[in-house]
């Protein structure tokens, strides 16, 4: 089978759960176990020192339930910024925005993206986003992925069937987005180490916050 035949047979089938989940546009909401206010602001050799609280648009453009979004610097002083969005329920319009999007909207250039395998509690390995990014003379990487009851997915497309998958099983389309991003100050492969180790310490914490 040719990539164009399962790209449309994927496509197809995305539409079809769609327009099954707008028919079940009454599904219940499902909350966070606990608030993103309560999330950790000291995990591992990090320390949360700020936070920023979105504006009124960009809330009202991501429809998002629950969010943080924090500055952990770790002990030699080296910063790096978290962002948890949470969606009880992705009905009526709200849904995950991909940082793929955002990004470039913002005036970032994409410089490289691949998917990377991160070794996290358990034995378990999750795959997540690697994004390069460069705005004039400055360089950010980002890592990021989604949480689809339980399940860590990569992809939009995959985290959007997941989504419908739930919708049709569970009547359930509460979802996340994880991501954690730094400036490149000495080089990539640095950054992405440093990513990881805090992803790896950051995971743990997430089962306390994010319903399965």
């Amino acid at each position: 089978m040719t990539s164009w035949v399962r790209f449309a047979i994927t496509t197809v089938c995305l539409v079809a759960g769609l327009l099954l989940l707008n028919a079940r546009s009454q599904g219940h909401t499902t909350p966070l176990r606990r608030p993103f206010d309560d999330f950790p602001t000291k995990i591992g050799a990090w320390t949360g020192q700020e936070a920023t609280r979105l504006d009124i648009e960009t809330l009202n453009i991501l429809k998002v339930s629950d969010y943080v979004m924090r500055r952990y610097v770790d002990g030699a002083g080296r910063g790096l910024w978290v962002y948890l969005g949470y969606w009880e329920s992705q009905r009526r319009g709200a849904q995950m925005h991909s940082p793929k999007n955002c990004l470039p909207g913002s005036g970032w250039e994409p410089l490289e993206a691949t998917v990377m395998p991160i070794p996290v509690e358990g034995g378990r390995t999750i795959h997540v986003n690697r994004f390069l990014v460069q705005k004039s003379n400055q360089r950010e990487l980002v890592l990021y992925w989604y949480r689809a009851q339980g399940d860590d997915v990569p992809g939009e497309v995959a985290a959007k069937a997941a989504m419908v998958k739930n919708a049709i099983i569970r009547n359930r389309t509460d979802g996340a987005l994880l991501r954690v991003s730094a400036p490149v100050e000495s080089s990539v492969a640095e950054t992405s180490d440093r990513l990881v180790a805090f992803v790896q310490a950051m995971y743990p914490r997430l089962g306390d916050y994010l319903p399965d």
